[in-house]
């Protein structure tokens, strides 16, 4: 399928709606957008976005839908598999502006952020409450990117995935339309689980702009784990320890 390129008229009216600060089709921003950290071919897009707030994806994703252009939502670009190259040109969205930390709930081990702000970052902030949010892909990642991908890491075992640790979404949809799934509520049994199924989904269902994230804690001993190794003599031995440590 073809996709149309972004015309002069629309990077113009982009510019006007959302600020010509946050608007770019110079040619370094579209190389910068062009490439991740895997090895594929690099793909200029034919105009970046920096949204501000969830209003100005919207726009932006709206004048998509009704021209027909490519929307590619972008984080870090530390991908390894291509993510976020704009294979079809079109519009680049990238979220590195969108990056506050909106609210804390120390005693709920919740935390309301933008997409864009890098994990690494946010347990920076989290760490003065005693709190980190779980799952680490060992890249320069940002939440956006994580949600995108469902990205796991050498906590998942213990914690799970990115998909284990969301609560609520505010997300974009392809006509525009602006959507909240998820609650705070840890445990709800109500309609379909939409929540769970954007997770992972890779922009392809809509674009997320922010999230509740559930945290935990390094402090609270029913959050502390601990392994141990150790040798005996017997079998029978063994079976003792275990059962005297149950």
């Amino acid at each position: 399928m073809e996709y149309p390129r972004v015309t002069a008229d629309d990077i113009a009216f982009l510019k006007q709606a959302i600020g010509e600060s946050h608007v770019s089709a110079g040619e370094s921003n579209l190389d910068l957008h062009s490439r991740d950290e895997s090895y594929h071919e690099p793909r200029r897009p034919d105009v970046v976005v920096w949204p501000q707030t969830t209003e100005d994806v919207a726009i932006a994703v709206k004048l998509a839908a009704r021209k027909g252009y490519a929307v590619t939502p972008w984080c870090a670009g530390t991908s390894l598999e291509g993510n976020p190259i704009p294979v079809r040109g079109g519009i680049c969205l990238d979220f590195r502006e969108m990056n506050r930390i909106l609210e804390i709930r120390e005693n709920d081990l919740q935390v309301d952020v933008e997409v864009g702000i890098p994990y690494r970052e946010l347990n920076n902030q989290l760490r003065r409450y005693g709190l980190f949010f779980a799952p680490d892909p060992g890249a320069h990642a940002c939440i956006g990117g994580m949600i995108g991908n469902n990205a796991s890491g050498v906590r998942t075992v213990a914690y799970g995935a990115t998909r284990d640790c969301i609560l609520g979404l505010e997300a974009v949809m392809a006509d525009g339309e602006v959507v909240r799934l998820g609650s705070r509520a840890i445990k709800s049994s109500s309609g379909y689980d939409l929540l769970r199924l954007m997770v992972g989904s890779e922009g392809t269902l809509g674009i997320v702009t922010r999230a509740t994230l559930k945290s935990s804690s390094w402090t609270r001993p029913s959050w502390r784990r601990s392994t141990a190794t150790g040798r005996w003599p017997s079998r029978k031995s063994r079976c003792c320890f275990s059962n005297s440590t149950t």
